[in-house]
């Protein structure tokens, strides 16, 4: 906790506890946590919402001049986000957000600069979610300290909450029973915030405090040179919906150094250097992809051949400390690119070992190289191969530092091979913690799919890692061919992926003929915007991660659909982003009607659904009439059942109740049952 100390924080939760007590109302409740969190938190305002599940609304206990209700149903912002994926969030630039909507997010109608933002919850159970915002007089920057305080305290906010609606409480509690919750949570926290002081390390030396500034300030570089590059690209073209990733780029970049100047912030006002990370739960597919694409534009602009390989069969999830491991492989390729000269290579290849549970990751160039008498030198802060490589290239010579300890926390070691005039690797294996051991993709369902690819001699170094990805999917080596002209496409291909120099209108003819699915790869970043528009084609770039891409592509006579059918648009939003990371397909219904028709429309054209989440109270016709008229028809056509899930929110009912679903899922949703129906599903399908 970065502002009290444990005896201030003990006194200010049993003053809080008291005055609890000896409030006369709700509204007066709301008022003294209000002005915890305030506290906590030096904001200028708090907000604490209650979830009224019958209402699909958050309420909060003030005046009736003010705010208070705001309706969950169909709305939009970074609280309605919050609601639905049941995240919090932290964001210091509010009225720039993409995702913002004044009618959620300043229902005030203040002047809002930054809001952080908590969802409470109770045996994963939505009970309410606590706000703090301030103004643009107030110029306040939220950040992890802040996010870790409303943490601490969310277990007296939850008993806040049942002393103010009891009712909520899943079973009978008598009121003193509350009272003495209430005391307990804020001692429980005390003690925490006790054990936290004992463990805090001495402050830094001062030139602990300046090493640390300066691996702060080396870091924002190569983000902000990613972000202009990024930037000056979009300028003039941001109506295009295919820059929205891009953009998306752009303001990770922008997040990133407003991270580290916080952390420049932090540690000169406190003289330590505070813990910025520790092991978070991330997706390496996804989290590695995105710091690859970062690099697109800048080394689009520098003409290199930037080639990213992101081993498929890497684990679902790990568990690693994310911020190092990020900072690292920023500094490699920031350093690839800085010292690779224009038209040569920079390749990002990640590989598994799954039989050592390890994970190796390369970054090589083919720059100016290292002569070898050099080569321990530039681990070392301050220094860089020769005076002539700092004259040239400027920087530091911090980076590889900053890079060698992280890498050492991570538990490897950064290692070196290197030439003058060659190029040089820089690698390092870490062990893994998996989370979720299933690959990141799974194995094509068809291996049998053929693929050709047209291109040319300068697209061998693309067409090679296509072929990587290709093979590590599943499919056999003899079943992807390289063709010159489309006339040369064997008769049995299925897939064809063009590079753009040999894209045309022949080629559009004969995929559109032999009804092949036509992938292009765009050889010029954003330069097949205006192609794409007119051309039935899917355009990916070469400038960054498209495994996943090559995996929709394979896998499009495959991909599981999911149909969610609830009257409810709340589950109905919520049941998408827990499949959010999935590779299927969601539709969705809000009665039993429409339901039925989408059922009937994916039998007809041969693409039935592998999961239905059905809801028994719907409009029209209800979940069970809707999976027994589906099972009439699967019977009567010798089809093959759909996995059929039912959703009722009704407590007592089960599985067995209507013997045509297959499994039962409760309200409110839980994240590892609805990945347990899907995984259950896809397990039947196969």
């Amino acid at each position: 906790m970065k502002k009290f100390n444990s005896g201030e924080f003990k006194t200010l939760l049993q003053e809080t506890t008291r005055r609890i007590e000896a409030a006369e109302d709700n509204r007066q409740i709301n008022a003294v946590t209000e002005t915890l969190v305030t506290t906590l938190l030096d904001s200028e305002f708090a907000s604490l919402w209650v979830f009224d599940e019958m209402e699909a609304s958050l309420k909060r206990a003030r005046e009736a001049d003010q705010v208070c209700e705001l309706s969950m149903l169909d709305q939009h912002g970074v609280l309605a986000k919050s609601f639905l994926t049941l995240t919090g969030g932290i964001y210091n630039y509010l009225a720039s957000e993409k995702e913002y909507a004044p009618e959620t997010d300043n229902p005030d109608e203040i002047r809002m600069k930054s809001k952080i933002i908590l969802p409470l919850m109770n045996d994963e159970r939505l009970l309410g979610i606590v706000t703090a915002y301030s103004s643009v007089r107030h110029k306040q920057n939220f950040d992890e300290d802040d996010m870790e305080m409303l943490e601490a305290i969310a277990p007296f906010l939850v008993n806040v909450i049942y002393r103010m609606y009891p009712e909520k409480q899943t079973e009978e509690a008598p009121e003193i029973y509350l009272s003495e919750r209430l005391k307990e949570s804020s001692n429980a926290i005390s003690r925490q915030v006790e054990a936290n002081e004992r463990a805090q390390p001495t402050a830094a030396a001062p030139d602990e405090t300046l090493m640390f500034l300066a691996n702060t300030v080396h870091d924002i570089r190569t983000p902000a040179n990613a972000l202009f590059g990024f930037l000056e690209l979009l300028e003039g073209q941001v109506d295009n919906a295919r820059l929205l990733q891009y953009v998306r780029n752009a303001k990770e970049s922008a997040r990133f150094i407003n991270e580290l100047t916080t952390s420049i912030l932090d540690r000169v006002s406190t003289q330590r250097e505070r813990t910025l990370s520790g092991p978070v739960r991330i997706t390496p597919a996804k989290f590695f992809a995105d710091i690859a694409d970062i690099f697109s534009a800048n080394m689009s602009d520098k003409a290199l051949c930037y080639l990213v390989y992101i081993d498929p069969a890497l684990p679902k999830e790990i568990s690693v400390d994310a911020a190092k491991l990020k900072r690292v492989v920023m500094n490699l390729i920031g350093n690839a690119y800085k010292f690779t000269p224009t038209g040569k290579s920079v390749e990002l290849a990640v590989v598994y070992d799954q039989s050592a549970g390890t994970m190796t990751l390369a970054v090589t160039d083919t720059g100016i190289g290292i002569a070898e008498e050099h080569q321990q030198a530039i681990f070392e802060a301050f220094r860089q191969a020769t005076d002539e490589t700092a004259s040239a290239f400027g920087g530091t010579g911090l980076g590889l530092a900053i890079s060698a300890q992280y890498v050492h926390d991570l538990g490897g070691k950064l290692e070196l091979e290197s030439e003058p005039d060659k190029g040089s690797r820089f690698f390092f294996t870490l062990p893994l913690q998996a989370v979720n051991t299933l690959p990141c993709f799974a194995p094509v369902q068809n291996p049998q799919s053929k693929i050709a690819i047209l291109m040319d001699e300068p697209n061998l170094p693309t067409s090679k890692n296509i072929m990587r990805y290709l093979l590590r999917m599943g499919l056999p080596k003899s079943n992807i061919v390289a063709i010159r002209s489309v006339i040369q496409a064997p008769s049995d291909t299925t897939h064809l992926i063009a590079f753009q120099s040999k894209f045309d209108e022949q080629v559009v003819d004969h995929a559109k003929t032999n009804s092949l699915p036509l992938t292009v790869m765009e050889e010029r970043f954003l330069s097949m915007t205006k192609t794409q528009k007119t051309a039935e084609v899917d355009v990916i770039s070469q400038y960054g991660y498209y495994a996943s891409r090559l995996h929709a592509m394979l896998s499009s006579r495959s991909i599981p659909k999911v149909l969610v059918a609830d009257d409810d648009r709340i589950n109905i939003e919520l049941i998408k982003a827990i499949l959010e990371e999935e590779f299927c397909t969601i539709e969705t219904a809000q009665d039993g009607q429409s339901a039925i028709d989408l059922l009937a429309k994916g039998i007809l054209e041969n693409q039935p659904y592998t999961l239905l989440l059905l809801d028994n109270h719907m409009p029209k016709i209800s979940g069970n009439d809707v999976i027994r008229e589906l099972r009439a028809i699967e019977k009567q056509h010798a089809l093959p059942s759909a996995y059929a899930v039912s959703i009722s929110g009704d407590p007592k009912a089960s599985a067995s109740d209507n013997p045509h679903f297959d499994a039962y899922v409760g309200k409110p949703f839980n994240k590892k049952e609805i990945k347990k129906v899907l995984k259950a599903a896809l397990a039947a399908r196969d």
